[in-house]
């Protein structure tokens, strides 16, 4: 049996960035996006932190289902968040054993994504927007529902996370960088 090739293709804000998977894929021997291949996986690097929440909401469900997304973040939370658009994976960008599983897992539409934080779907749906900067007003808009029902939401995340405030949250979800958060098993 032959092995089939996998294509790669990176998505950043800034091709300085690409340096930070090149040297991994390249050690392993996959292919780059101008080798005909039948799997191609599509990596987003979430640099700057968060830049990988605005692109993926303007992906369709295909190309996010052959997404893996790096992230600088260590926060179950946050890769949570990320993950909650339906990716094949969500890895810290210096694990590359999780680096190189998530690239076969994207090439082949796999999700391998394992939750971690706890919270509930629309939860992580309200982090995200929270995240992105938009008020209780505009994510009760954009997620059709009451702004009473935002805020229930929020509370519960502050609670499930052992956080006060939404300037907390947001401190703590993009403030942990190669850091394991507390109440982590790593």
């Amino acid at each position: 049996m032959q092995l089939q090739r996998v294509g790669v293709e990176v998505e950043t804000t800034h091709e300085s960035y690409e340096r930070l998977v090149t040297p991994i894929l390249e050690e392993a021997g996959l292919a780059g996006p101008r080798e005909a291949s039948p799997y191609v996986a599509h990596i987003v690097l979430d640099y700057p932190l968060t830049w990988a929440l605005g692109r993926l909401e303007a992906c369709d469900s295909m190309l996010r289902a052959r997404t893996l997304v790096m992230t600088p973040s260590s926060h179950p939370a946050y890769h949570d968040c990320v993950a909650s658009f339906h990716v094949a994976a969500v890895v810290t960008s210096t694990d590359q054993p999780a680096i190189l599983s998530g690239v076969y897992a994207a090439a082949t539409a796999q999700r391998t994504y394992q939750w971690k934080s706890g919270l509930t779907y629309m939860e992580l749906r309200v982090a995200r927007l929270v995240l992105q900067g938009h008020s209780t007003r505009e994510t009760a808009v954009r997620l059709s529902i009451a702004a009473k029902t935002v805020n229930a939401h929020v509370s519960n995340i502050l609670t499930k996370l052992g956080l006060e405030t939404r300037a907390q949250l947001i401190a703590a979800l993009l403030g942990s960088h190669g850091v394991p958060s507390v109440g982590s098993d790593t």
